[in-house]
Protein backbone atom coordinates (compact mmCIF):
# COMPACT_ATOMS: atom_id res chain seq x y z
CA UNK A 1 0.00 0.00 0.00
CA UNK A 2 1.44 2.98 -1.10
CA UNK A 3 0.39 5.26 2.17
CA UNK A 4 -0.57 5.73 5.93
CA UNK A 5 -3.41 8.33 6.59
CA UNK A 6 -1.65 9.81 9.73
CA UNK A 7 2.08 10.62 8.49
CA UNK A 8 4.76 10.00 5.81
CA UNK A 9 5.42 6.19 5.64
CA UNK A 10 8.99 5.91 5.55
CA UNK A 11 8.95 2.02 5.50
CA UNK A 12 10.83 0.62 2.39
CA UNK A 13 8.85 -2.11 1.95
CA UNK A 14 5.22 -2.87 1.72
CA UNK A 15 3.24 -4.66 3.95
CA UNK A 16 0.06 -6.06 4.00
CA UNK A 17 -3.51 -3.84 3.04
CA UNK A 18 -5.09 -4.61 6.64
CA UNK A 19 -2.13 -3.71 7.88
CA UNK A 20 -2.17 -0.36 6.41
CA UNK A 21 -5.67 -0.22 6.76
CA UNK A 22 -5.10 -0.56 10.99
CA UNK A 23 -2.68 1.92 11.06
CA UNK A 24 -5.30 4.36 9.28
CA UNK A 25 -7.01 4.18 11.88
CA UNK A 26 -5.17 4.79 14.53
CA UNK A 27 -4.53 8.16 13.43
CA UNK A 28 -8.14 8.90 14.00
CA UNK A 29 -7.82 6.86 17.76
CA UNK A 30 -4.67 8.51 18.74
CA UNK A 31 -6.49 11.57 20.56
CA UNK A 32 -9.15 9.42 22.15
CA UNK A 33 -7.11 9.26 25.19
CA UNK A 34 -7.72 13.31 25.22
CA UNK A 35 -11.24 14.58 25.45
CA UNK A 36 -11.62 16.92 22.58
CA UNK A 37 -15.56 17.62 23.67
CA UNK A 38 -17.73 18.20 26.99
CA UNK A 39 -19.56 20.90 28.21
CA UNK A 40 -19.36 24.71 27.49
CA UNK A 41 -17.62 25.55 30.60
CA UNK A 42 -15.49 22.59 30.49
CA UNK A 43 -14.28 23.39 26.86
CA UNK A 44 -14.19 27.39 27.71
CA UNK A 45 -11.70 26.84 30.33
CA UNK A 46 -9.43 24.72 27.85
CA UNK A 47 -10.27 21.37 29.71
CA UNK A 48 -7.98 22.23 32.63
CA UNK A 49 -10.56 21.05 35.50
CA UNK A 50 -8.69 18.11 36.70
CA UNK A 51 -8.89 20.16 40.41
CA UNK A 52 -12.69 22.08 40.07
CA UNK A 53 -15.21 19.51 39.68
CA UNK A 54 -18.74 20.41 39.26
CA UNK A 55 -19.33 20.02 35.38
CA UNK A 56 -20.63 17.41 33.62
CA UNK A 57 -17.42 16.93 31.35
CA UNK A 58 -15.25 15.55 34.91
CA UNK A 59 -17.25 12.12 35.22
CA UNK A 60 -15.09 11.35 31.74
CA UNK A 61 -12.21 13.40 33.21
CA UNK A 62 -11.70 13.63 36.69
CA UNK A 63 -14.61 11.18 38.45
CA UNK A 64 -13.85 13.17 41.75
CA UNK A 65 -15.43 16.51 40.42
CA UNK A 66 -18.91 14.88 40.87
CA UNK A 67 -18.91 15.07 44.45
CA UNK A 68 -18.05 18.52 44.19
CA UNK A 69 -21.81 19.35 43.37
CA UNK A 70 -24.51 20.65 45.64
CA UNK A 71 -27.25 20.34 43.95
CA UNK A 72 -28.85 17.87 41.56
CA UNK A 73 -28.07 19.13 37.71
CA UNK A 74 -29.68 17.76 34.55
CA UNK A 75 -28.20 19.43 31.51
CA UNK A 76 -27.83 18.34 27.80
CA UNK A 77 -24.73 20.11 25.17
CA UNK A 78 -25.56 20.57 21.71
CA UNK A 79 -22.40 21.77 19.14
CA UNK A 80 -21.65 22.96 15.65
CA UNK A 81 -17.96 21.63 14.46
CA UNK A 82 -16.81 23.53 11.48
CA UNK A 83 -13.39 21.78 9.82
CA UNK A 84 -11.08 23.57 7.35
CA UNK A 85 -8.23 21.17 6.17
CA UNK A 86 -5.77 22.50 3.49
CA UNK A 87 -3.23 20.74 1.51
CA UNK A 88 -0.11 21.79 -0.38
CA UNK A 89 1.48 18.98 -2.75
CA UNK A 90 4.26 19.55 -5.45
CA UNK A 91 3.34 23.84 -6.07
CA UNK A 92 -0.61 22.65 -5.71
CA UNK A 93 -2.46 24.10 -2.92
CA UNK A 94 -6.51 22.53 -2.14
CA UNK A 95 -8.44 23.66 0.40
CA UNK A 96 -11.70 21.41 2.08
CA UNK A 97 -14.47 22.57 4.70
CA UNK A 98 -16.82 20.79 6.01
CA UNK A 99 -18.88 21.24 9.65
CA UNK A 100 -21.27 18.42 11.68
CA UNK A 101 -23.59 19.32 14.44
CA UNK A 102 -23.32 16.85 17.18
CA UNK A 103 -24.58 16.16 20.58
CA UNK A 104 -21.14 16.85 22.88
CA UNK A 105 -22.95 15.44 26.50
CA UNK A 106 -25.64 14.83 28.20
CA UNK A 107 -26.72 13.86 31.60
CA UNK A 108 -27.49 14.21 35.22
CA UNK A 109 -25.96 14.46 38.47
CA UNK A 110 -27.53 13.75 42.12
CA UNK A 111 -26.30 14.55 45.68
CA UNK A 112 -27.05 12.98 48.54
CA UNK A 113 -26.53 14.61 52.22
CA UNK A 114 -25.37 12.22 54.63
CA UNK A 115 -25.11 13.38 58.54
CA UNK A 116 -24.82 16.57 60.13
CA UNK A 117 -24.08 19.61 58.22
CA UNK A 118 -21.91 21.18 61.11
CA UNK A 119 -20.43 17.33 61.89
CA UNK A 120 -17.34 16.19 60.33
CA UNK A 121 -16.65 12.65 58.09
CA UNK A 122 -18.26 12.16 55.09
CA UNK A 123 -20.94 14.95 54.09
CA UNK A 124 -22.37 13.57 51.17
CA UNK A 125 -22.27 11.00 48.17
CA UNK A 126 -22.89 11.98 44.51
CA UNK A 127 -23.95 9.94 41.40
CA UNK A 128 -24.35 10.42 38.03
CA UNK A 129 -24.78 9.28 34.65
CA UNK A 130 -23.38 10.70 31.69
CA UNK A 131 -22.79 10.66 27.47
CA UNK A 132 -19.55 12.33 26.36
CA UNK A 133 -18.28 12.62 22.77
CA UNK A 134 -14.69 12.16 23.11
CA UNK A 135 -13.86 12.78 19.22
CA UNK A 136 -15.21 13.41 16.03
CA UNK A 137 -13.83 11.55 12.72
CA UNK A 138 -15.53 13.78 9.70
CA UNK A 139 -12.97 15.09 7.89
CA UNK A 140 -12.36 15.50 3.76
CA UNK A 141 -8.56 15.82 2.47
CA UNK A 142 -7.87 16.23 -0.87
CA UNK A 143 -4.24 15.83 -2.06
CA UNK A 144 -3.39 17.39 -5.76
CA UNK A 145 -0.41 17.79 -7.73
CA UNK A 146 1.77 17.07 -10.66
CA UNK A 147 4.57 14.47 -11.05
CA UNK A 148 7.88 14.12 -13.59
CA UNK A 149 9.36 11.52 -11.90
CA UNK A 150 7.54 8.73 -10.63
CA UNK A 151 4.21 6.80 -9.83
CA UNK A 152 2.17 5.24 -7.51
CA UNK A 153 2.92 2.06 -9.56
CA UNK A 154 6.69 1.84 -9.05
CA UNK A 155 5.58 0.54 -5.52
CA UNK A 156 3.20 -1.88 -6.76
CA UNK A 157 5.77 -3.22 -9.64
CA UNK A 158 8.47 -3.78 -6.74
CA UNK A 159 5.83 -5.58 -4.64
CA UNK A 160 5.23 -8.16 -6.76
CA UNK A 161 8.54 -9.03 -7.95
CA UNK A 162 9.36 -12.24 -7.28
CA UNK A 163 5.70 -13.49 -6.89
CA UNK A 164 4.50 -15.44 -9.67
CA UNK A 165 1.48 -13.63 -11.52
CA UNK A 166 -1.36 -16.41 -10.11
CA UNK A 167 -0.11 -16.00 -6.92
CA UNK A 168 -0.35 -12.23 -6.17
CA UNK A 169 -2.42 -10.45 -3.72
CA UNK A 170 -5.87 -9.67 -4.49
CA UNK A 171 -5.99 -6.26 -2.92
CA UNK A 172 -3.22 -4.39 -4.46
CA UNK A 173 -1.13 -6.05 -7.35
CA UNK A 174 -3.01 -8.73 -8.19
CA UNK A 175 -5.79 -6.30 -9.46
CA UNK A 176 -3.44 -3.90 -10.74
CA UNK A 177 -1.79 -6.91 -13.29
CA UNK A 178 -5.48 -7.98 -14.17
CA UNK A 179 -6.38 -4.24 -15.02
CA UNK A 180 -3.32 -4.22 -17.74
CA UNK A 181 -1.58 -2.00 -15.45
CA UNK A 182 1.72 -4.28 -14.61
CA UNK A 183 2.49 -6.55 -16.96
CA UNK A 184 4.94 -9.64 -16.68
CA UNK A 185 8.62 -9.04 -18.39
CA UNK A 186 9.47 -11.75 -21.06
CA UNK A 187 11.40 -14.64 -20.14
CA UNK A 188 10.66 -14.32 -16.55
CA UNK A 189 8.44 -17.17 -15.87
CA UNK A 190 5.58 -14.73 -14.78
CA UNK A 191 7.45 -13.52 -12.16
CA UNK A 192 8.91 -10.12 -12.88
CA UNK A 193 7.31 -7.13 -13.73
CA UNK A 194 6.88 -3.34 -15.37
CA UNK A 195 4.13 -0.94 -15.33
CA UNK A 196 2.79 0.83 -18.21
CA UNK A 197 3.68 4.36 -16.91
CA UNK A 198 7.29 4.05 -15.61
CA UNK A 199 8.84 3.93 -19.22
CA UNK A 200 7.25 7.44 -19.67
CA UNK A 201 8.58 9.43 -16.78
CA UNK A 202 11.81 11.25 -16.13
CA UNK A 203 14.35 12.72 -18.07
CA UNK A 204 13.05 15.75 -20.65
CA UNK A 205 10.32 14.13 -22.15
CA UNK A 206 7.99 16.42 -21.06
CA UNK A 207 5.61 14.23 -19.73
CA UNK A 208 4.20 14.08 -16.23
CA UNK A 209 0.99 12.44 -14.13
CA UNK A 210 -1.82 14.58 -12.65
CA UNK A 211 -2.02 12.57 -8.83
CA UNK A 212 -5.18 13.09 -7.38
CA UNK A 213 -5.93 11.43 -4.19
CA UNK A 214 -9.32 12.09 -1.77
CA UNK A 215 -9.34 10.91 1.84
CA UNK A 216 -12.82 10.90 3.29
CA UNK A 217 -13.37 10.15 7.27
CA UNK A 218 -16.74 9.93 8.83
CA UNK A 219 -17.77 9.09 11.89
CA UNK A 220 -17.17 9.52 16.02
CA UNK A 221 -16.34 8.29 19.44
CA UNK A 222 -18.50 8.53 22.60
CA UNK A 223 -18.46 7.52 25.72
CA UNK A 224 -21.42 6.57 28.87
CA UNK A 225 -19.81 7.03 32.00
CA UNK A 226 -21.00 6.30 35.23
CA UNK A 227 -19.72 7.29 38.19
CA UNK A 228 -20.42 7.96 42.13
CA UNK A 229 -18.46 9.94 44.79
CA UNK A 230 -18.01 11.33 47.98
CA UNK A 231 -17.14 15.01 49.98
CA UNK A 232 -15.13 14.05 53.27
CA UNK A 233 -15.28 16.65 55.11
CA UNK A 234 -15.61 19.32 52.58
CA UNK A 235 -11.76 18.56 52.51
CA UNK A 236 -11.46 15.76 50.15
CA UNK A 237 -13.07 14.92 47.17
CA UNK A 238 -13.57 11.30 45.81
CA UNK A 239 -14.66 9.49 43.19
CA UNK A 240 -15.33 6.88 40.34
CA UNK A 241 -16.18 6.44 36.81
CA UNK A 242 -16.99 3.11 34.84
CA UNK A 243 -16.95 3.99 31.16
CA UNK A 244 -18.85 2.08 28.49
CA UNK A 245 -16.82 3.85 24.88
CA UNK A 246 -18.73 2.97 21.19
CA UNK A 247 -17.15 3.83 17.90
CA UNK A 248 -17.77 3.94 14.31
CA UNK A 249 -15.27 5.33 11.26
CA UNK A 250 -15.75 5.00 8.10
CA UNK A 251 -12.71 5.69 5.77
CA UNK A 252 -13.06 6.30 1.86
CA UNK A 253 -9.79 6.72 0.14
CA UNK A 254 -9.65 7.16 -3.75
CA UNK A 255 -6.28 7.88 -5.45
CA UNK A 256 -6.04 8.94 -9.49
CA UNK A 257 -3.11 8.81 -11.51
CA UNK A 258 -4.40 10.66 -15.20
CA UNK A 259 -1.29 10.40 -17.97
CA UNK A 260 -0.07 13.00 -19.77
CA UNK A 261 1.99 11.22 -22.64
CA UNK A 262 3.16 12.79 -25.79
CA UNK A 263 4.37 9.54 -27.13
CA UNK A 264 2.15 6.55 -25.57
CA UNK A 265 1.66 4.72 -28.51
CA UNK A 266 1.95 1.72 -26.91
CA UNK A 267 -0.29 1.06 -23.90
CA UNK A 268 -2.78 3.97 -24.08
CA UNK A 269 -3.54 4.39 -20.37
CA UNK A 270 -5.82 7.66 -19.73
CA UNK A 271 -5.90 6.85 -15.70
CA UNK A 272 -6.47 5.14 -13.31
CA UNK A 273 -8.36 4.42 -9.47
CA UNK A 274 -7.78 3.06 -6.53
CA UNK A 275 -9.98 2.84 -4.08
CA UNK A 276 -9.89 1.75 -0.51
CA UNK A 277 -12.81 1.39 2.12
CA UNK A 278 -12.05 0.94 5.76
CA UNK A 279 -15.66 0.74 8.11
CA UNK A 280 -14.85 -0.15 11.71
CA UNK A 281 -17.27 -0.44 14.69
CA UNK A 282 -16.34 -1.05 17.87
CA UNK A 283 -17.49 -1.29 21.77
CA UNK A 284 -14.64 -0.91 25.10
CA UNK A 285 -14.79 -0.06 28.29
CA UNK A 286 -12.27 1.70 30.99
CA UNK A 287 -12.08 2.57 34.44
CA UNK A 288 -11.20 5.60 36.30
CA UNK A 289 -10.48 7.49 39.72
CA UNK A 290 -9.53 10.72 41.01
CA UNK A 291 -9.81 13.03 43.72
CA UNK A 292 -9.58 16.71 44.50
CA UNK A 293 -8.24 18.21 47.81
CA UNK A 294 -8.54 20.86 48.83
CA UNK A 295 -5.36 22.28 51.00
CA UNK A 296 -6.36 25.89 51.85
CA UNK A 297 -9.75 27.69 51.56
CA UNK A 298 -8.22 28.88 48.04
CA UNK A 299 -6.34 25.95 47.07
CA UNK A 300 -7.01 23.10 45.70
CA UNK A 301 -5.03 20.17 44.16
CA UNK A 302 -6.66 17.44 41.84
CA UNK A 303 -5.20 14.07 40.05
CA UNK A 304 -7.05 11.14 38.24
CA UNK A 305 -5.40 7.88 36.39
CA UNK A 306 -7.43 6.11 33.36
CA UNK A 307 -7.11 2.97 32.85
CA UNK A 308 -6.49 1.69 29.34
CA UNK A 309 -9.76 1.78 27.20
CA UNK A 310 -9.80 -2.46 26.39
CA UNK A 311 -11.70 -2.62 22.81
CA UNK A 312 -13.37 -5.20 20.77
CA UNK A 313 -13.40 -4.20 16.83
CA UNK A 314 -14.09 -4.86 13.64
CA UNK A 315 -13.17 -3.93 10.51
CA UNK A 316 -14.31 -4.06 6.89
CA UNK A 317 -11.56 -3.36 4.82
CA UNK A 318 -11.95 -3.44 0.68
CA UNK A 319 -10.29 -1.85 -2.27
CA UNK A 320 -11.37 -1.71 -6.21
CA UNK A 321 -9.36 -0.55 -9.06
CA UNK A 322 -10.50 0.63 -12.18
CA UNK A 323 -8.39 1.62 -15.79
CA UNK A 324 -9.33 3.72 -18.74
CA UNK A 325 -7.47 3.32 -21.81
CA UNK A 326 -7.61 4.40 -25.38
CA UNK A 327 -7.03 2.54 -28.59
CA UNK A 328 -3.43 0.93 -28.55
CA UNK A 329 -2.08 -2.57 -29.51
CA UNK A 330 -1.43 -3.63 -25.85
CA UNK A 331 -5.81 -3.30 -25.03
CA UNK A 332 -7.24 -3.09 -28.47
CA UNK A 333 -9.48 -0.79 -28.75
CA UNK A 334 -9.73 0.80 -25.29
CA UNK A 335 -11.52 1.23 -23.23
CA UNK A 336 -13.22 1.06 -19.38
CA UNK A 337 -11.69 -2.07 -17.28
CA UNK A 338 -14.15 -3.73 -14.57
CA UNK A 339 -13.63 -2.50 -11.31
CA UNK A 340 -11.26 -5.41 -9.50
CA UNK A 341 -10.47 -5.44 -5.97
CA UNK A 342 -11.55 -7.71 -2.84
CA UNK A 343 -12.81 -7.51 0.53
CA UNK A 344 -12.33 -9.02 3.57
CA UNK A 345 -13.90 -8.57 7.94
CA UNK A 346 -11.39 -9.10 10.31
CA UNK A 347 -11.73 -8.80 14.22
CA UNK A 348 -9.44 -8.02 16.63
CA UNK A 349 -8.53 -6.32 20.11
CA UNK A 350 -7.48 -2.63 20.63
CA UNK A 351 -6.06 -1.58 23.79
CA UNK A 352 -5.30 2.20 24.22
CA UNK A 353 -3.06 3.86 26.59
CA UNK A 354 -2.73 4.43 30.34
CA UNK A 355 -3.57 8.55 31.09
CA UNK A 356 -2.29 10.34 34.01
CA UNK A 357 -3.59 13.28 35.31
CA UNK A 358 -2.20 16.08 37.88
CA UNK A 359 -3.99 19.72 38.22
CA UNK A 360 -4.06 22.65 40.40
CA UNK A 361 -6.62 25.43 40.66
CA UNK A 362 -6.55 28.68 42.61
CA UNK A 363 -9.48 30.64 44.14
CA UNK A 364 -9.76 34.64 43.94
CA UNK A 365 -11.38 36.36 46.31
CA UNK A 366 -14.33 33.84 45.71
CA UNK A 367 -15.32 34.98 42.19
CA UNK A 368 -12.36 33.38 40.21
CA UNK A 369 -10.44 30.15 39.35
CA UNK A 370 -6.97 29.84 37.43
CA UNK A 371 -6.64 26.19 37.05
CA UNK A 372 -3.86 24.44 35.49
CA UNK A 373 -3.41 20.29 34.25
CA UNK A 374 -0.81 18.19 32.80
CA UNK A 375 -1.42 14.77 31.35
CA UNK A 376 0.94 11.94 30.32
CA UNK A 377 0.23 9.60 27.53
CA UNK A 378 2.05 6.99 25.76
CA UNK A 379 0.97 6.72 22.32
CA UNK A 380 3.07 3.70 21.65
CA UNK A 381 1.69 1.62 24.12
CA UNK A 382 -1.59 0.95 22.13
CA UNK A 383 -1.68 -2.28 21.52
CA UNK A 384 -3.37 -4.63 18.94
CA UNK A 385 -4.16 -8.38 19.37
CA UNK A 386 -6.44 -11.83 17.22
CA UNK A 387 -7.03 -14.70 16.90
CA UNK A 388 -9.09 -13.97 13.64
CA UNK A 389 -7.70 -17.04 11.68
CA UNK A 390 -8.27 -14.75 8.50
CA UNK A 391 -5.27 -12.50 9.50
CA UNK A 392 -2.18 -13.54 8.38
CA UNK A 393 0.30 -15.00 11.21
CA UNK A 394 2.88 -11.91 12.00
CA UNK A 395 -0.30 -9.52 11.57
CA UNK A 396 -0.28 -8.40 15.16
CA UNK A 397 3.54 -8.16 15.33
CA UNK A 398 3.37 -5.55 12.32
CA UNK A 399 0.88 -3.37 13.70
CA UNK A 400 2.35 -3.39 17.09
CA UNK A 401 6.19 -3.03 15.54
CA UNK A 402 4.97 -0.04 13.49
CA UNK A 403 3.10 1.44 16.32
CA UNK A 404 6.27 1.46 18.62
CA UNK A 405 8.37 2.81 15.74
CA UNK A 406 6.02 5.76 14.59
CA UNK A 407 4.48 7.03 18.16
CA UNK A 408 5.88 8.30 21.71
CA UNK A 409 5.01 9.77 24.85
CA UNK A 410 3.47 12.58 25.02
CA UNK A 411 2.80 15.77 27.42
CA UNK A 412 -0.42 17.95 27.54
CA UNK A 413 -1.08 21.32 29.35
CA UNK A 414 -4.01 23.13 30.28
CA UNK A 415 -4.83 26.35 31.66
CA UNK A 416 -8.07 28.23 32.06
CA UNK A 417 -9.44 30.80 33.82
CA UNK A 418 -12.99 31.40 35.24
CA UNK A 419 -14.61 34.99 36.94
CA UNK A 420 -17.78 35.25 38.33
CA UNK A 421 -19.85 38.69 38.34
CA UNK A 422 -23.17 37.26 39.07
CA UNK A 423 -25.48 36.44 37.11
CA UNK A 424 -22.53 36.18 34.35
CA UNK A 425 -19.07 34.47 34.00
CA UNK A 426 -16.63 34.75 31.60
CA UNK A 427 -14.15 32.13 30.99
CA UNK A 428 -11.09 31.27 28.73
CA UNK A 429 -8.55 29.08 28.00
CA UNK A 430 -5.32 27.09 26.45
CA UNK A 431 -4.36 24.16 25.40
CA UNK A 432 -1.33 22.09 23.82
CA UNK A 433 -1.49 18.31 22.71
CA UNK A 434 1.95 17.46 22.65
CA UNK A 435 3.19 15.78 19.57
CA UNK A 436 2.29 11.79 19.71
CA UNK A 437 4.53 11.05 16.60
CA UNK A 438 7.95 9.51 17.15
CA UNK A 439 10.13 12.19 14.64
CA UNK A 440 13.07 10.39 14.28
CA UNK A 441 11.01 7.77 12.07
CA UNK A 442 8.45 10.02 10.50
CA UNK A 443 10.55 13.05 9.86
CA UNK A 444 8.26 15.52 11.82
CA UNK A 445 6.40 16.68 14.74
CA UNK A 446 2.87 17.45 15.25
CA UNK A 447 1.33 19.15 18.05
CA UNK A 448 -2.04 20.72 18.73
CA UNK A 449 -2.78 24.19 20.40
CA UNK A 450 -6.57 24.34 21.33
CA UNK A 451 -7.40 28.38 22.11
CA UNK A 452 -10.55 29.19 23.51
CA UNK A 453 -13.16 31.59 25.53
CA UNK A 454 -17.03 31.58 26.72
CA UNK A 455 -19.70 33.05 28.83
CA UNK A 456 -22.39 31.80 31.02
CA UNK A 457 -25.34 33.11 32.47
CA UNK A 458 -27.40 31.53 35.16
CA UNK A 459 -30.72 32.84 36.09
CA UNK A 460 -32.63 31.07 39.27
CA UNK A 461 -32.17 27.47 38.66
CA UNK A 462 -31.31 27.62 35.26
CA UNK A 463 -28.19 28.34 33.72
CA UNK A 464 -26.75 28.88 29.66
CA UNK A 465 -23.23 28.53 28.83
CA UNK A 466 -21.27 29.34 25.52
CA UNK A 467 -17.92 28.27 23.95
CA UNK A 468 -15.77 28.41 21.41
CA UNK A 469 -12.95 26.52 21.07
CA UNK A 470 -10.48 26.62 18.24
CA UNK A 471 -7.44 24.32 16.89
CA UNK A 472 -4.97 23.94 14.66
CA UNK A 473 -2.36 21.85 13.66
CA UNK A 474 -0.24 20.94 11.18
CA UNK A 475 0.77 16.63 9.45
CA UNK A 476 3.24 15.66 7.19
CA UNK A 477 1.78 13.33 4.52
CA UNK A 478 3.01 11.18 1.67
CA UNK A 479 0.89 9.42 -0.92
CA UNK A 480 3.46 6.70 -1.07
CA UNK A 481 6.60 5.66 -0.61
CA UNK A 482 9.29 8.02 -3.02
CA UNK A 483 6.49 10.36 -3.44
CA UNK A 484 7.39 14.26 -2.06
CA UNK A 485 5.83 15.01 0.88
CA UNK A 486 2.72 16.98 1.17
CA UNK A 487 1.70 19.74 4.48
CA UNK A 488 -1.45 19.61 5.31
CA UNK A 489 -2.84 21.95 7.81
CA UNK A 490 -5.98 21.77 10.35
CA UNK A 491 -8.39 24.09 11.79
CA UNK A 492 -11.37 22.64 13.69
CA UNK A 493 -13.75 25.17 15.51
CA UNK A 494 -16.23 24.10 17.80
CA UNK A 495 -19.19 26.22 18.56
CA UNK A 496 -21.01 24.71 22.37
CA UNK A 497 -23.82 25.43 23.69
CA UNK A 498 -25.40 23.95 27.39
CA UNK A 499 -28.36 24.29 28.95
CA UNK A 500 -28.55 23.22 32.21
CA UNK A 501 -30.99 23.06 35.40
CA UNK A 502 -30.36 22.68 39.00
CA UNK A 503 -32.64 21.27 41.34
CA UNK A 504 -32.83 19.85 45.39
CA UNK A 505 -31.30 21.45 48.05
CA UNK A 506 -27.73 22.77 48.59
CA UNK A 507 -25.14 21.60 50.84
CA UNK A 508 -23.85 24.40 53.42
CA UNK A 509 -25.49 26.92 51.15
CA UNK A 510 -23.86 30.29 51.59
CA UNK A 511 -26.44 33.19 50.48
CA UNK A 512 -25.17 34.82 47.40
CA UNK A 513 -24.80 38.50 48.72
CA UNK A 514 -22.32 37.30 51.58
CA UNK A 515 -20.42 34.86 48.90
CA UNK A 516 -19.51 37.45 46.72
CA UNK A 517 -19.51 41.05 48.37
CA UNK A 518 -16.61 42.06 49.83
CA UNK A 519 -17.74 43.89 52.83
CA UNK A 520 -17.79 41.60 55.42
CA UNK A 521 -15.13 39.99 54.40
CA UNK A 522 -16.56 36.90 52.83
CA UNK A 523 -16.52 33.53 54.64
CA UNK A 524 -14.27 30.24 53.76
CA UNK A 525 -15.60 29.49 50.00
CA UNK A 526 -17.53 26.98 49.43
CA UNK A 527 -16.01 23.67 47.03
CA UNK A 528 -14.37 24.42 44.17
CA UNK A 529 -17.17 24.59 41.14
CA UNK A 530 -19.89 25.27 43.32
CA UNK A 531 -20.81 29.51 42.39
Amino acid sequence: MRRFIYSACLFSAIIPLETQAQLSQMDALRYSTTMLGGTARFTAMGGAFCAVGADLSTLAYNPAGIAVYNKNQLEITPGLTLQNTSSSYNGTSVSNENSKVNLQSIGLVGTRKVGKEDGTGWKSYNFGFAYNRLNNFNDNVTISGYNFKNTFLDNVTAAGQGTNYQNLDPFLIGPAFNTYLLDTVAGTKGSNYFNVIHPFLGGNTGNYIDQLENITTTGSMGEYDFSVGGNYNDKLFIGATLGIVNTDYTLTDTYTETTHFNNDTAFGLQNYSLTEGLTTSGVGYNFKIGFIYRIMDWLRIGGAVHSPTFFNMTDNFSTSWVANYGPSPYTGTGGSTDPLGAQATYSYNLTTPLKAIGGIAVIINNQGILSADYEYVDYSSIRVNSTDPSLAADYTSQVNSAISQQFIQASNIKIGAEWVLYPVSFRAGYALYGNPFNEASVGFSSPRTTYSAGVGLKVNNVFFDFSYTRTQYSEQYQIYGGANASTLNTTISNVIFTLGYTFGEHKNRIPRKERFSPYPPPPPPPPPGAY
